[in-house]
């Protein structure tokens, strides 16, 4: 890999847009070679493992030293990604050069995100968790980059504590074609609100993918569908509307979605209402065949039921639709304890606070499979009924 002579490298500017505002929350800084009217990326120099780390920290500073003092006099209202990879320095170094480029050039560090790129933890961590420190303390920002690129990832996470959690667009790209990454991202969202991170997916390249990671709830979006990088720190790009409208969708379907979770959950109250005089008291609950004929009144989208005590231990048999529309026994779990399941503790919370009933949100079930949201009903003697819902009754 060739390197660039440094007179003719120069920081190009890729916006990152907010879903809060849809506007420019920030810029990361790339490096680009521009000669005779052609630009050329350096990402492949800094991957390359033959160029001497020495020459990718020159090769750093100097986009960095440029970017920052456009960004002094620029002053934008977006923040300034600035990528550190640790591995490549003395850690205190860094630090002292960082810091003191900021307080040079008179730029509020909270107007500085730290991403940092190391795809392996560091052999000492003590003086890289240091370093962080340095950077909080000051106000700076922190962020993961590439997440799903590297092994440790989520052990980075928790040893970071960021703020930012960029998502690689080897996931981002797949969120449109593969179910399994999309459930990814929305399982890092989650991750996120108990953690305390912001998700932003890099690589968005088409409408489809913004959908879903819109819909996977993100709060970041980087790509193509938005703006390549630029050697200015433009606030305008393309598709601000295709968010506007992507948004407008969502929040009409997440109404739908609620009113009709409503609706069901009515729905299944009356049926249950209607029914339960049919479910065995005690004892008798465990015999084989005890919840056959109830089970067989409920509607065509309730796939399976069975009853658990109080404390989520399974006491009946587990009625499972089979094909052509009967209804299989299974006596199997009888003993079996399900409060591991993330909704049945909020289940029993919300039937204890006094609710009738509790529709969980869909998940898919390990065993079979298949999407699934589980109804809970509080029955007479501590017992709980739970019925598995297809998804589609629900969407």
């Amino acid at each position: 890999m060739s390197l660039p002579d440094l007179q003719y490298v120069v920081p190009f500017f890729q916006p990152i847009v907010a879903v809060d505002d849809m506007d420019v929350f920030a810029y990361e800084v790339l490096a680009r070679e521009v000669r005779s009217g052609a630009v050329r990326s350096l990402g492949p120099v800094f991957e390359d493992p033959a160029v001497p780390d020495r020459d990718k920290l020159s090769l750093d500073r100097h986009v960095r030293r440029l970017a920052l003092e456009r960004f002094a006099s620029t002053r934008p209202r977006a923040k300034l990604f600035l990528n550190v990879k640790p591995s490549w320095i003395s850690h205190r170094r860094s630090e002292e050069t960082i810091l003191h480029e900021l307080s040079s050039l008179d730029i509020d560090p909270g107007g500085v995100v730290i991403e940092v790129t190391e795809e392996e933890l560091l052999s000492d961590n003590d003086e890289f968790g240091r370093l962080l420190v340095s950077y909080r303390r000051e106000g700076c920002l922190l962020a993961i980059d590439d997440f799903g690129k590297g092994a440790s990832s989520v052990e980075r996470i928790a040893y970071v504590n960021p703020d930012i959690v960029k998502i690689d667009s080897s996931i981002v790209q797949k969120v449109d074609s593969h179910r399994s990454f999309f459930e990814i991202c929305r399982a890092m969202s989650a991750f996120g609100d108990i953690s305390g991170f912001d998700l932003l997916f890099e690589g968005v390249e088409t409408a489809y993918q913004l959908e879903r990671c819109v819909t996977a709830k993100g709060r970041f979006f980087q790509g193509y569908v938005f703006s390549k990088a630029r050697p200015e720190m433009d606030a305008e790009f393309e598709n601000r509307d295709l968010l506007g409208n992507i948004l407008s969708v969502r929040t009409h379907l997440d109404l739908v979605g609620i009113r009709r979770r409503h609706e069901l959950t009515q729905e299944m109250d009356g049926d249950v209402e209607a029914f339960k005089d049919l479910i065995p008291d005690g004892d008798e609950v465990a015999a084989p065949r005890a919840l056959l004929e109830f089970a067989g009144k409920l509607p065509y989208y309730c796939i399976r039921c069975f009853v658990c005590d109080i404390h989520g231990r399974q006491r009946s048999n587990t009625c499972q639709a089979g094909l052509r529309g009967q209804m299989l026994v299974r006596d199997a779990d009888v003993g079996s304890s399900w409060f591991f399941r993330g909704f049945f503790g909020e289940g029993l919370r919300a039937l204890r606070a006094g609710r009738r009933s509790f529709l969980s949100d869909v998940y898919k079930n390990v065993t079979t499979k298949e999407h699934v949201a589980t109804y809970m009903h509080l029955l007479p003697g501590e017992r709980v009924l739970c019925i598995d819902v297809m998804s589609t009754a629900i969407a």
